[in-house]
């Protein structure tokens, strides 16, 4: 009895002991979509021990049974859970209704946004890409402060895409991260399916620092879908259809008007001759049957021809997607198939891109973890923009002569114009193209050395196959017979960037958590390409006009032939310090060596440091209302190393046939090709530095239903790199210039942003989100105060001008003041008298515009109700001006017998006191072409760039079919706009930083209306 009762008190020990012994827990923290949550803490409830997951949101903690684990993390629910002998857990985390944060990637890692301290602004991608988009640019627009997105309807080009303005005259374009492959190249969206990204998130200030070299524009981060928390394998269908239209196209003269028009400049120039003209006769203008003096019969419409309803058309569109992820403890994968093709509103223009992507993940034991990113893109964009040509061809002329060849002017003295019809020239470029092969990858390796440990390699790179083909016809129709030449023009580009991280995160007892990080890292850019031209060709058919088929001497552009490239070499380090989640602090180190610049000035060091402090944690701070209060600042350096040339610090020579030749001999013919030099050097050149400053608070009200931040921020970017054409002889034309550290730009301003959303007791879900950005650009200083010119290829020279106290590219010119009534210049324009000195002379210009904005804007609208689903997206820009080149051929007789705009039909005369419209003449007179204020016009609209109604089919007996859901979709895109500007868009460019906002033509944004399908397995 007493050896049983022994055994029994033994095992009653034992079982105590087990209870009360510590067990290793591990698991993985999700979100509700099965996204891994990094950062999220594991505390065992009533102590200070716990740990925090790693990057995909693993955890591992020893704790006995029955004790309660607690998890939490920044704009989740804390879950608590009571140990009852699991081994591993799957934990879910709910968003937080009071904060509504998420967890971002901001470049080498990922944050909670409530512990961010820098501005990052975060789109969001699943409404964006509900509508079929193009380039991934587009998904900016309008959706976060900040960031100004400028697109032009030409399938293929890539949107202008600027972060709190512009602050260099050189390349604005902000450094594009994309699952960790770097470049600078805006034609790289081209490439990326929009429906493969899961996020975009945008550095704007000092947050940017850790990029160092490559950050003064921003950084755009884009994180592509990997197929983690799909659980199983996940099949997603989308397909649209849709159509393309042009809208708001300038009204033109047809036949008859424009004759009107030539008879009465001509009577306004002498009121006493009879007016006549080649084609409307004499006295009156009558429009003829047939073109006169036209070397074959060639009917003329009583109307005339509508040259841009000539060209436009209703254009086609279709989309299709097919992604399949899988997702498992172990492992996850995505694989995806699209392919886009978009007709232009142009006839013959369009663009078609087929891309794939495979991106995959697996774990490796219980350390390493390995992956890659792969997208390959093969695309083609065909035709090119006619709209110029379109509003000075004469109505007079048809779409083809009675033997049904293109009509033309067959000859100046015609009375036609000079142009060649733009019907003509699209079709005849119909085979012309630009093919661009890219492919974007990248490898990984990551160990988890410790629990808080982990070291991350990457290689990864971009590669871009470029090719073009132009060939420039035979034009028996035209002033000219032709050129007959071929042109075709290829390049290799490719970038590639291998970096290593080594990442400590962990928590100090329950106040404290730090994740800090340390790397190296290496970049390299590299481009080849050539230009050749030949012409003569025997046949005009694409498969025979090739270079190996022309007649003609072939030549080698030496501008576009050639090869450069530039390497980069960067320590770096930062760390993200908690205490109690309400005070933060980030500080971050860069060093960068680049080749850009001479030895003596390749290293830099960037650096930046915010803090934040969250008031609503405060034992003080107790509101019913305010649920969500984080006060943030943050200083920051940060480089631009993007110019125009690998090596602007040495004098660069190259051979030149056309250019560089002598005869040793004396004999015609017998030369010898020799160097020239191309550019002048600069070792003295260093970096362009920006100093970015910021501050900000984010606030939420009404338990999360109201949420926002509002910022200031000031930046300022030193030593800009310019040439200094003083630097070289006038007689060393053909040199470019040196460039030199030439002044001082500041951009000052205010991004808003604010959301609120709800859901009514019925089910009705509702969100409308609005943001505004607004900045001042001011040029601070420039060496020796020399104002900088913008393109000077214009009639009448430069348009734009950067000056110390302006904008960059601001209008300079005279200013109009409206049009003499009286005395020998009636009719005419009045420019403002500027110098004091008696007479119209340059002295007289001065700043006449701007085309930066006062401020831009988004408003975001979305509701749920039931199975029905409604998005309506409006952005707009306010106050910025647009310099419309193209009035100086519709509206003065650049070209006396081309086309004008109907506008002219209120021209001024003796009866007609217009103050608005000069009267007409056959000749440009009083300067009136030159840069002038005539031409300045508001470019402030408002647009809805998306309405789109959707419903989704979600049942039982589809879901029985193996079917997830089924959403059937209406879009419209760019269905109204509101705008007083004439041209055809308002929303307007330019070619570069120092020609912004001039519109030569622009290629309209289109109105596209889609039907789409959306089914998911």
């Amino acid at each position: 009895m007493k050896k049983l009762s022994f055994i029994v008190t033994t095992a009653l020990l034992f079982c105590g002991l087990l209870l009360h012994a510590q067990q290793a827990t591990t698991g993985t923290i999700i979100d509700a979509d099965g996204t891994p949550i990094p950062g999220a803490t594991v505390i065992i409830s009533g102590t200070s021990e716990g740990t925090t997951t790693d990057f995909d949101g693993n955890f591992s903690i020893s704790a006995e049974t029955g004790a309660v684990l607690e998890f939490s993390s920044i704009g989740f629910e804390t879950q608590m859970v009571t140990l009852s002998g699991q081994s591993n857990l799957t934990i879910a985390l709910q968003d937080s209704v009071s904060q509504l944060d998420e967890i971002i990637v901001t470049g080498y890692g990922k944050q909670a946004r409530g512990k961010l301290t820098g501005s990052v602004a975060t789109v969001n991608v699943k409404d964006a890409v509900k509508v079929p988009v193009v380039n991934a640019a587009e998904i900016l627009q309008g959706r976060v402060s900040g960031v100004t997105v400028v697109s032009n309807g030409q399938p293929g080009s890539a949107p202008s895409v600027r972060i709190r303005g512009y602050g260099t005259p050189n390349n604005n374009d902000p450094l594009y991260i994309i699952d960790g492959v770097q470049t600078n190249d805006a034609f790289v969206l081209n490439s990326i399916n929009p429906s493969d990204i899961d996020q975009i998130n945008v550095l704007k200030d000092g947050a940017a620092a850790v990029y160092g070299a490559r950050a003064s524009n921003g950084v755009v981060v884009i994180t592509t879908k990997t197929g983690r928390g799909a659980q199983g394998t996940k099949v997603s269908l989308e397909i649209s259809t849709g159509m393309s239209v042009a809208s708001n196209l300038p009204s033109l003269l047809n036949a008859q008007q424009l004759g009107n028009v030539l008879f009465q400049s001509k009577l306004n120039d002498n009121p006493t001759g009879i007016p006549s003209h080649p084609q409307y006769g004499s006295g009156t203008a009558v429009v003829p049957g047939s073109l006169i003096g036209a070397p074959v019969p060639t009917t003329v419409s009583p109307n005339g021809t509508d040259w841009l309803g000539a060209i436009f058309q209703t254009a086609p569109t279709q989309q299709l997607s097919l992604s399949v992820a899988n997702g498992s403890e172990d492992s996850s994968s995505l694989f995806s198939l699209n392919y886009l093709k978009r007709d232009g509103v142009q006839i013959e223009t369009g663009y078609e891109r087929v891309g794939l992507r495979a991106n995959s993940e697996y774990k490796v034991g219980s350390i390493w973890t390995v992956g890659q990113h792969a997208n390959i893109t093969l695309d083609e964009e065909r035709g090119g923009n006619q709209i110029e040509t379109a509003l000075r061809s004469s109505p007079l002329i048809p779409l083809r002569d009675d033997n049904g060849d293109f009509g033309g002017i067959y000859s100046t003295a015609l009375g036609l114009g000079n142009a060649n019809t733009p019907y003509s020239t699209l079709i005849r470029g119909k085979d012309d193209y630009n093919k661009s092969l890219r492919v974007i990858a990248d490898i990984f390796v990551q160990a988890q050395i410790t629990k808080d440990l982990t070291f991350k390699s990457s290689f990864g790179g971009q590669n871009r196959y470029f090719n073009r083909r132009s060939y420039s016809p035979s034009t028996p129709e035209a002033e000219t017979g032709g050129s007959q030449t071929l042109t075709e023009i290829g390049f290799n580009q490719y970038e590639w960037v291998w970096t290593n991280t080594l990442n400590y995160n962990t928590t100090f007892g329950s106040d404290h958590s730090l994740d800090a990080f340390v790397g190296y890292e290496a970049n390299k850019q590299f481009y080849k390409g050539n230009q050749i031209t030949r012409a003569t060709f025997l046949f005009e058919t694409p498969s025979y006009y090739t270079l190996a088929t022309g007649t003609g001497t072939p030549i080698v552009v030496p501008g576009a032939t050639g090869s450069n490239s530039n390497s980069l070499v960067s320590a770096f380090a930062s760390a993200n310090y908690s205490f109690k989640d309400k005070y933060l602090l980030t500080a971050t180190l860069r060093k960068d060596e680049t080749s850009r610049f001479s030895p003596d000035n390749q290293g830099k060091l960037f650096s930046s440091a915010s803090i934040g402090w969250v008031i609503d944690k405060e034992s003080f701070f107790n509101s019913s209302v305010i649920d969500n209060l984080k006060l943030r600042a943050s200083y920051g350096e940060l480089g631009n190393q993007e110019l125009p040339a690998s090596n602007p610090d040495v004098d660069i020579s190259g051979l030149n046939e056309d250019q560089s030749f002598y005869s040793f001999t004396g004999a015609r013919g017998s030369v010898t090709p020799g160097a020239i030099l191309l550019s002048v050097g600069n070792k003295n050149l260093t970096w362009e530095t920006s100093i970015s400053k910021n501050i900000g608070l984010d606030f939420g009200l009404l338990s999360g239903r109201i949420r926002g931040s509002i910022e200031y921020f000031d930046i300022s970017t030193k030593d800009l790199i310019v040439r200094d054409n003083a630097k070289i002889s006038s007689t060393a034309i053909d040199a470019g210039a040196p460039f030199v550290n030439f002044g001082e730009v500041n951009n000052k301003g205010v991004d808003f942003d604010i959301v609120y959303a709800d859901e009514t007791n019925s089910g009705f879900n509702y969100e409308v989100a609005f943001n505004l950005s607004s900045y001042k650009n001011t040029v601070v200083s420039l060496v020796g105060d020399t104002a900088i010119g913008g393109d000077s290829y214009y009639r009448g020279g430069a348009v734009t001008r950067s000056e110390v106290g302006q904008p960059i590219s601001t209008f300079y010119g005279r200013q109009v003041t409206g049009i003499h009534q009286t005395g020998e210049l009636a009719g005419r324009l009045k420019y403002a008298e500027i110098d004091g000195v008696p007479g119209i002379n340059d002295g007289d210009r001065t700043v006449i515009g701007s085309p930066h904005p006062d401020f831009t804007y988004g408003i975001n609208i979305n509701m749920e109700y039931k199975n029905f689903d409604l998005m309506m997206f409006w952005n707009g820009s306010q106050g910025n001006d647009i310099y419309n080149y193209s009035k100086i051929f519709t509206d003065f007789p650049t070209f006396f017998n081309g086309n004008r705009s109907t506008r002219v039909l209120d021209a001024w005369t003796p009866a007609n006191g217009s103050n608005t419209q000069p009267a007409l003449s056959e000749s440009i007179t009083n300067s009136e072409t030159q840069p002038n204020s005539f031409f300045v016009e508001d470019g402030s609209y408002l647009r809805l760039k998306t309405l789109q109604i959707g419903y989704t089919f979600s049942d039982v007996k589809i879901k029985n079919g193996g079917v997830d859901s089924i959403r059937l979709y209406l879009s419209g895109a760019n269905l109204l706009t509101f705008t007083d500007y004439d041209g055809l868009d308002p929303e307007v460019a330019g070619n570069n930083a120092l020609t912004i906002g001039v519109d030569e033509g622009t290629y309209p944004l289109p109105q596209i209306t889609t039907v789409g399908l959306n089914i998911n397995f």
